[in-house]
């Protein structure tokens, strides 16, 4: 059967896209994401499990960078047609950006957010992270997002210390930034309603005493304290020897 030359230029038309799409993917050197707050709320539902005496206690929020890369402005990877890895960046700050989409998710779930307040949340990220795995037709993508939280009250003491995680996996088009802020934010979202779900936290919060976990690490450290204060009396009473000093001292710091 001949073709005509209207189905020879298809075909040849539809052949040459292919074969630049595959040339582009696989030779892709970094994609850069312009970071945008869009959850998926229809497939990955997240919300806060927040007491009502919770939100009656006022609130201010800092998040700080605890990831310790070389360069804060990558958040994740990808593959391109060739399996050859890139880089993923933001366009800007992403530290900067989650406070700010941390904040407008405490507005949604009702936290009384203020500055000063009775209650001081510190959000350390130690992930922000996306992979982007890149199949024949479009890509999967999959990122978790980390905080180590710690809990304090109006005169800067430790109530509680935990952590918060969340994930999310989605397949899509290939080297999308539309997808990559969709998982990133529902990642996000998951997180930070772990950690508000707390029990540790919440209890801490509450009431504004020490969880169970923070007063004995608090009790712990002063007991060590404490006997490092009697050693150097033991020593300087002539009761031991200097030998036996370093040694007894070596061990309680050892236990700290």
């Amino acid at each position: 059967m001949l073709m005509t030359p209207l189905r020879r230029f298809a075909c040849a038309f539809v052949a040459v896209s292919l074969a630049a799409t595959a040339y582009g993917r696989g030779n892709i050197k970094e994609l850069t994401v312009p970071l945008k707050y869009i959850p998926q709320e229809g497939v990955h539902q997240t919300s806060a499990d927040i007491p009502p005496a919770l939100l009656k206690e006022s609130v201010e929020v800092r998040v700080e960078d605890a990831r310790k890369l070389d360069d804060p402005l990558v958040i994740g990877q990808g593959t391109g047609g060739d399996d050859k890895l890139f880089p993923i960046r933001a366009d800007h700050d992403p530290i900067a950006f989650i406070k700010e989409m941390v904040s407008g998710i405490g507005k949604e779930w009702s936290l009384t957010q203020e500055h000063p307040a009775a209650r001081t949340l510190i959000l350390q990220v130690t992930r922000f992270y996306v992979d982007e795995s890149n199949k024949a037709l479009g890509s999967i993508y999959g990122t978790e997002v980390k905080f180590a939280f710690t809990l304090k009250d109006a005169r800067g003491r430790t109530l509680a210390e935990g952590s918060g995680t969340g994930t999310a996996h989605r397949y899509g088009h290939a080297h999308s930034p539309e997808n990559i802020n969709e998982v990133l934010s529902d990642a996000l979202k998951e997180a930070y309603a772990n950690v508000l779900a707390d029990p540790g936290l919440q209890r801490a919060w509450i009431s504004g005493s020490a969880s169970a976990s923070t007063s004995a690490s608090a009790h712990s450290a002063e007991s060590a304290e404490e006997r490092l204060r009697k050693l150097d009396d033991l020593l300087k009473k002539g009761l031991i020897t200097k030998a036996e000093y370093d040694k007894k001292r070596a061990e309680i710091l050892k236990d700290m």
